[in-house]
């Protein structure tokens, strides 16, 4: 069964760290939803009333929150071992927590969607996702047919980008290197297709809660 807390425990051990830590976006609410199961736009986008902005939409549920209600958690089932030829994560057999692109009982299955965005809205129907920075080790990355990944952010390397398509939806593979809290701050951004503006959301923070 899918789970949706309310100031659950993993809630509550994160909002000491982030109390602790001064994350303003969290650390000032009272409580949080925790998605940890099934399938969720993580890195959803919309372009509504001349503003172009980030949420989280819970598909399971039909429900669209912000990025600072939601605490994205990978349970223990993700935790598995570096394979080889990933040494962006890190070294052959090392622990590692990973949220698979392919839809797995029990974990997260998280991604990114511009279905709210209508073709002909930006020039080439075009945007681009950009990761910042993370706290921890964090990478994200795709696998193609013949199995060779193809890295979108690695912490260790700093921000990384990749354009996506208005009206479309697509998955990636999360992976921490280690349990506990992170962060990553994620912004997007496009050229409008009527006047060549470029229209960004800003930096938006993502909070997932690794469990050991």
């Amino acid at each position: 069964m899918r789970t949706i807390a309310k100031l659950s425990a993993v809630a509550a051990a994160a909002a000491a760290v982030l109390a602790a830590t001064a994350a303003p976006a969290l650390a000032q609410g009272s409580s949080w939803t925790v998605l940890d199961q099934g399938h969720a736009d993580v890195l959803g986008l919309a372009y509504e009333a001349g503003e172009l902005e980030l949420h989280v939409h819970d598909e399971e549920n039909d429900v669209e929150y912000a990025p600072s209600e939601v605490i994205l958690k990978a349970n223990n089932e993700a935790k598995t071992t570096v394979p080889a030829g990933y040494d962006f994560i890190g070294t052959a057999g090392e622990d590692v927590w990973i949220l698979p692109d392919t839809e797995v009982e029990g974990l997260l299955f998280a991604g990114w969607a511009t279905e709210e965005i209508l073709p002909g809205d930006f020039a080439g129907d075009s945007l681009q996702i950009t990761v910042h920075d993370a706290w921890g080790d964090v990478d994200l990355y795709t696998v193609d047919d013949l199995g060779t990944p193809n890295v979108l952010f690695d912490s260790d390397a700093g921000p990384g980008s990749w354009d996506v398509t208005a009206a479309s939806h697509g998955h990636l593979n999360w992976a921490f290197g280690e349990s506990g809290l992170h962060k990553i701050t994620v912004e997007a951004e496009g050229v409008l297709a009527g006047t060549g503006e470029t229209v960004s959301t800003g930096e938006v923070d993502y909070w997932f809660w690794v469990e050991a």
